[in-house]
């Protein structure tokens, strides 16, 4: 068809198959971006939850009124509505009032594959007395002064 401008020009076919296979490529390459950015998100965040699993049994250890036992020990957690697992290694050190503390955490479904690790050292506990006027309430017996 002409115009009174000259010649109607549009795209050939070939040009809108090129165009269109340019446009897919772009689009697999945003959609694996994406998917890459979502898997990496959900990984940090079960990493994050791990850790504060590992953090919450170093804790636990570190307020016991005793040492825990030497070797391994296991157990199960709540962080986030899921189940996780933890694995606790004890083991000595060259200082006798020190010992070294190894916590794995894997999801509770995959207790093989540890999702994160956290490694710490516990003093020897220090006995506590229990002081009048004090509602009971134990305290260490060489508080700092003015602190």
């Amino acid at each position: 068809m002409r115009t009174e401008t000259g010649p109607c020009r549009g795209f050939t076919l070939i040009e809108v198959l090129i165009a269109l296979a340019v446009l897919a490529i772009a689009m697999l390459a945003v959609i694996g971006t994406a998917g890459t950015g979502t898997r990496s998100a959900a990984e940090l965040r079960d990493e994050t939850w791990a850790h504060w699993v590992a953090m919450n049994e170093m804790t636990a250890l570190r307020v016991a009124p005793t040492w825990p036992a030497l070797g391994k020990q296991d157990g199960d957690a709540d962080m986030a509505g899921r189940k996780w697992h933890w694995q606790v290694n004890v083991i000595t050190t060259s200082d006798p009032d020190l010992l070294r503390v190894d916590i794995d955490v894997s999801a509770g479904d995959r207790p093989d594959q540890p999702v994160s690790s956290l490694t710490g050292f516990l003093g020897r506990p220090m006995p506590a007395v229990l002081l009048p006027g004090n509602g009971g309430l134990p305290i260490p017996p060489h508080r700092p002064k003015g602190g």
